[in-house]
């Protein structure tokens, strides 16, 4: 199974196209779709919704915003914990 450089999908070897360029390295492409947008169009397979860096990248902004509010909200406990004994030690 060969996996498709733009999109991210498996293909069998025979369906599909393999681009070889003049340096030696190979590309995959299952399909028109894919070989457009990444040869003729020149986009970035990080922006179109349907190819797997998309989901990749985006899991990683997520998760990335999860552990970022894990750590305001802890810092913003310690931060109210500490004001607390302020003012137990105030009184």
């Amino acid at each position: 199974m060969t996996k498709c450089v733009f999109c991210g999908k498996e293909e069998s070897p025979y369906k599909g196209v393999h681009l070889i360029k003049n340096d030696g390295s190979t590309s995959f492409f299952c399909s028109s779709k894919c070989r457009r947008n990444a040869l003729n169009l020149k986009r970035d397979k990080n922006k179109l919704k349907w190819t797997e860096a998309f989901r990749i990248t985006r899991q990683r902004g997520i998760e990335k915003k999860n552990r970022d509010t894990e750590s305001k909200a802890k810092k913003e406990l310690k931060t109210e914990e500490k004001k607390e004994e302020v003012k137990e030690s105030k009184k």
